[in-house]
């Protein structure tokens, strides 16, 4: 006699999916505005120029660690919204890793925004908003991934 498996929940895929998509496009809203303002295209960014050499990598980390923090936290969600979406993770270790990436990511970029949004016209301040709202969409993939009940 052949062993009865579960049954899921008929949107416990649809849920996964969903839950990813937020995923992937929050992270990358948040890598999106890192970048933009690690690049310095805002022109108002122009305290953060690019390093000189090697020399100043120390001595200037500080102001660059919460961006580039927040921005392996981004590559790390769409990682784990990967695994999400592959079954290789279970749905509710996902939500969790995805909650508490997105808590770095806002907390991150919260530090960085008393160091990056100063800027008088606001091109830096929208760069750390849309990484603010990325952060936010991360935790809605997560509570979708968490309403599946698989």
């Amino acid at each position: 006699m052949a062993a009865r498996r579960p049954m899921a929940a008929p949107n416990a895929r649809a849920a996964r999916m969903s839950g990813a998509a937020f995923a992937v496009a929050g992270a990358i809203a948040v890598l999106a505005g890192v970048l933009s303002v690690l690049a310095g295209v805002p022109a108002q960014a122009h305290d953060l120029t690019p390093l000189a050499g090697p020399g100043e990598v120390l001595s200037r980390f500080g102001e660059m660690a919460p961006l580039l923090s927040a921005g392996i936290a981004a590559i790390v969600a769409v990682g784990v919204a990967g695994l999400l979406v592959g079954r290789r993770l279970e749905p509710q270790a996902a939500v969790t890793e995805l909650l508490v990436l997105a808590l770095v990511m806002e907390v991150c970029i919260g530090a960085a925004t008393s160091r990056v949004g100063h800027a008088a016209d606001g091109g830096v301040l929208m760069a750390t908003v849309v990484c603010l709202m990325g952060g936010v969409g991360v935790v809605a993939g997560a509570l979708i991934s968490a309403l599946g009940r698989e």
